[in-house]
């Protein structure tokens, strides 16, 4: 404790003060400290292709302890292209630390998303401490030559028609006909698809095989179509409350199916609106079924079609 003996208020605050602003700049030395360096980025303009190179000025690391480079780009919205690649190791030269970045490989192609790019410059260690030492920034935007990504190819869904699949014709005064359905069918899924939302299946493609499905007694010697192609338009939704509702499209007129010609190439195509809900099973064994009726046949009269389809609806990717 220092006391003042024999000097006024204004001698006494002349004193003190010189040691209250010594004891302030030396207790905040870290705010005044310099700012580490920032990334020099090149090309700061890339275009999708673009390798970036990354020169930092930073100090020697101690042992144990490394610089890494991590680059990233912001985009919109999803597409076919790369967002980020793996974080890469510096190395030492004279002007700093150097690393160059090429993008990840996504989707059958090697490019960057258009957007804006960034750069983060990691301290890895000791053990397995990691820091943030500076960040950097650059545009990626579509060179001249290139082609803009698009969106990524949808997720594989595979559809299995399992034991008990039918389809059924009917018509006035004559006996029913049925016959069972087997085949797959393929489409497929939005790849930011979110569960417990709903999802749309679309894109088809695949077959249908009636089995045991007889000609028709006004048909004679005329025979249902032995594989039934689906039409690419065919749509399936699985709805978040658990129902389930597919528009199948089948490349054959509805009376081709029916069995009543016309003989040879499919002549049009016959819509089937199918409704459904997820039982104790999930989508493991889906249950849906439909029909169309108005179908044409010989003498003015009319039919139907009815399908009881038993589903295994494969969202994996992998099927």
């Amino acid at each position: 404790m220092v006391v003042f003996t024999g000097v006024t208020g204004i001698q006494r605050a002349a004193l003190v003060l010189p040691c209250l602003l010594a004891a302030s700049l030396a207790a905040v030395p870290s705010a005044i400290a310099k700012a580490p360096p920032k990334p020099i980025v090149a090309p700061a303009a890339a275009t999708l292709t673009s390798p970036i190179a990354v020169t930092w000025k930073g100090k020697k690391p101690r042992r144990g302890v490394t610089y890494g480079v991590e680059v990233f780009v912001s985009t919109p919205e999803a597409l076919a292209c790369s967002t980020d690649a793996d974080q890469v190791t510096m190395r030492a030269t004279r002007r700093g630390y150097v690393a160059t970045i090429k993008p990840r490989a996504a989707w059958g192609t090697q490019q960057w998303c258009p957007g804006k790019g960034h750069v983060r410059i990691w301290r890895n260690g000791p053990g397995r401490l990691q820091t943030v030492m500076a960040r950097g920034a650059f545009t990626v935007t579509v060179g001249p030559g290139q082609t803009a990504p698009g969106p990524p190819p949808p997720v594989p869904v595979k559809i299995s028609l399992l034991g008990g699949s039918t389809i059924t014709a009917s018509a006035p005064g004559r006996p029913d006909r049925s016959g069972q359905l087997t085949g797959t069918l393929r489409g497929g899924i939005p790849r930011n698809f979110k569960p417990n939302t709903d999802i749309v299946v679309s894109d088809f493609s695949g077959a249908l095989t009636p089995i045991l499905f007889g000609a028709d007694p006004l048909c004679p010697g005329v025979t249902p179509p032995t594989s039934i192609d689906s039409v690419a338009g065919s749509k399936m939704t699985l709805f978040a409350s658990g129902q389930a509702q597919m528009d199948l499209i089948l490349n054959d007129a509805p009376s081709q199916i029916f069995g009543c010609g016309p003989a040879g190439a499919p002549s049009g195509t016959t819509t089937i609106p199918l409704v459904g809900r997820v039982g104790p099973d999930g989508l493991l064994k889906l249950s849906i079924a439909g029909s169309v009726s108005g179908v044409e046949l010989p003498g003015g009269s009319q039919g139907g079609l009815a399908a009881s389809l038993v589903l295994n609806v494969d969202l994996s990717g992998k099927g």
